[in-house]
């Protein structure tokens, strides 16, 4: 009675899972791809599971490109370039000194490279409500590096840089050596003592740096290198980003039924705005009077909350359902 009775439950857990498998119709079948669009180009995975859904998996990424920026060198953090009567401002007679102290000659300009890092994986699920079967809704999500972008300084500015930084250091032992009683230097720092009047031109000009913006309270915000002598930057993003999109899928032939292209539109939620931090940690998007190209490009990225993606791809079918 026992095995019976098993093997009537048994009996009847299959025909309830077949029946059910009928109703659903899951006849899969997959497809391999390629795509390309604002998400940048990449390969993709796709099943049809059955009448009414659909499922896709791939990698995008964007090709490599490069966009310039510029900042200017300023001595001092008054935004006065301070003219001599021959016509000199302030960078001039310090980027002379330093000529003069190290051979180095500096350029008031200093060139960066912006690079996209837009890299994703994604798991998108397909609805297919209508009777045609081609038109679809879908969601799912994108997950990638948060760091979507990176800009550094040409190498051919590392010199200017590192003179930049040569003279903050000697800045900063006149500072200490004038106003820090509790000082070591004794008036000297690598057993040189400056004269005195070029301790107070050094102390009168200030520090160097690139004005980039202001902060809340008015007070500039000056790009200095870091200690490797470098400016750099990265726009981030949460590294998981939900998406919401719609599109059409169809065969390009219907003699030949292997072929498929299929478009979409959607948007990829980001979580808010992109942030853009230096290396020294500051959000470039939460100051203000963005100077030059990179309030431009600061301007233009804090419009995109979220990421349009627009896309097409070609698959073949690699079996039938």
């Amino acid at each position: 009675m026992k095995k019976s009775g098993l093997a009537t439950l048994l009996a009847v857990t299959l025909s309830i899972g077949s029946a059910a498998a009928r109703s659903f119709d899951f006849t899969p079948d997959l497809k391999a791809g390629i795509e390309a669009g604002t998400t940048g180009t990449g390969i993709v995975l796709e099943s049809r599971i059955n009448h009414m859904f659909g499922v896709r998996a791939g990698f995008s990424w964007m090709p490599h490109f490069e966009f310039p920026m510029h900042f200017s060198i300023q001595v001092g953090d008054d935004g006065d370039p301070g003219y001599d009567a021959e016509g000199h401002s302030r960078f001039d007679r310090m980027a002379a000194y330093l000529e003069e102290m190290t051979g180095f000659q500096i350029d008031q300009q200093v060139d960066m490279i912006g690079e996209p890092n837009l890299k994703n994986f994604k798991l998108l699920v397909d609805v297919y409500p209508f009777k045609n079967k081609h038109w679809y809704f879908t969601a799912g999500f994108y997950a990638g590096p948060s760091v979507i972008g990176h800009a550094y300084n040409r190498t051919e500015d590392m010199t200017t840089l590192i003179s930049v930084a040569m003279y903050n250091n000697i800045y900063d032992k006149v500072y200490d050596i004038r106003y820090n009683d509790d000082t070591q230097l004794d008036g000297e720092f690598m057993g040189i003592g400056l004269p005195p009047m070029i301790r107070e031109k050094i102390l009168n000009s200030g520090r160097m740096g690139m004005h980039v913006g202001d902060f809340d309270d008015g007070t500039p915000y000056m790009m200095e290198p870091d200690m490797n002598n470098m400016v750099k930057a990265d726009m981030k993003v949460n590294s998981f980003k939900p998406y919401l999109g719609a599109g059409f899928n169809g065969s390009i032939d219907k003699k030949y039924d292997r072929l498929y292209v299929s478009a979409d539109c959607g948007i990829m939620f980001w979580g808010g705005s992109p942030k853009i931090y230096t290396h020294d940690g500051t959000e470039l998007t939460s100051l203000n009077n963005l100077n030059g190209q990179v309030g431009k490009y600061v301007n233009i990225s804090n419009k995109f909350t979220v990421f349009p993606v627009i896309s097409l791809s070609l698959s073949y079918r690699l079996f039938d359902r």
